[in-house]
């Protein structure tokens, strides 16, 4: 686990923070799944990138398996890996050099990426939906802040907005869905209102309703650049770029994260539970565990992966 991670599950949890040092969930949540892909296609040396994320989403679903309330658990995987398939499509373009990582420094191990260059951090933020309160979240959190606090570089963050997820699926997204003409066959997203009556955003009943993983022969890139026409792209794709803070600050963060390592390394009997922070506004992977008589630990028998030690 990065130490990002393990701060910000300490930060929530005493408990989760405990635990986490040792043990994650056998289970990934289709964000978390779609993220892994995506990382995993972005840093590959060779090959078609999109379909190394989409191929990846489905190894994570087999190996992994993905933890969601949906019975249609082999139908949200094909889903996610489509999104996952378009996301990477849409950040890598042919030709591109494997995204690097910046090395280990100190006991920190990162969760970002090293641009080319060497002269920024990169990030790649997947997210239901975005608001201001969201954007000064990621720029306060760990994954960016202490980033920027060890190796003292500005961030750019590259926010991917995937919408809400209902029954496995995610139908209010364009990543995922879109509308065809019923004659035409023509794919959209979003009604130009050109003194129609009509509201701009509805199209008739009788435009089709479509899923990406039912429309093979709808190219990436024709579906992309339909995003792109359609102006929905700058709504679910953009940049954040992050300034490095004052040196003040950067050292405020180095020094408060070394303290708050060193109390969770040192605990050696399992905190309180906080119950506030098991269900909103992520649910704790742990949760299950806490909220039985007698209380259980970690176990592989419970749907748990023991971690191996990072060597940097």
């Amino acid at each position: 686990m990065n130490t990002p991670e393990l701060l910000t599950n300490y930060e929530t949890c005493d408990r989760r923070g405990y635990w986490s040092r040792s043990w994650a969930p056998q289970k990934l949540d289709a964000t978390r799944m779609v993220s892994e892909a995506v990382r995993q296609a972005l840093m590959a040396p060779t090959g078609d990138w999109g379909e190394l994320a989409g191929s990846a989403v489905m190894q994570l679903a087999q190996d992994r398996g993905l933890d969601t309330t949906s019975t249609r658990i082999y139908d949200s995987a094909v889903h996610h890996a489509c999104l996952a398939d378009l996301i990477t499509t849409c950040i890598r373009k042919p030709g591109d050099p494997p995204w690097l990582t910046p090395e280990p420094v100190d006991g920190w191990t990162p969760s970002c990426y090293l641009s080319p260059s060497g002269d920024f951090l990169r990030r790649v933020v997947i997210v239901s939906h975005w608001s201001d309160e969201r954007h000064a979240s990621e720029c306060r959190s760990w994954y960016t802040l202490g980033e920027q606090a060890v190796y003292k570089l500005p961030v750019q963050m590259i926010v991917i907005v995937i919408g809400q997820q209902r029954d496995g699926k995610r139908p209010g997204s364009p990543w995922t869905s879109g509308f065809l003409h019923p004659s035409s066959r023509n794919l959209r997203f979003k009604k130009r209102n050109k003194g129609v009556k009509q509201p701009g955003n509805v199209f008739k009943d009788t435009w089709i309703k479509v899923y990406r993983e039912d429309h093979g022969e709808i190219s990436r890139k024709k579906w992309l650049d339909q995003m792109l026409i359609d102006d929905v792209m700058q709504d679910v794709c953009f940049k954040e770029d992050i300034p490095v803070p004052p040196h003040p600050h950067l050292q405020r963060a180095r020094r408060t994260a070394a303290q708050k390592l060193e109390r969770l390394y040192a605990l050696n009997y399992i905190p309180d539970v906080n119950y506030s922070g098991c269900d909103w506004p992520v649910p704790c992977p742990f949760r299950n565990l806490c909220h039985t008589l007698p209380e259980k630990a970690p176990e592989e028998k419970y749907g748990f992966v023991r971690l191996q030690p990072i060597v940097s």
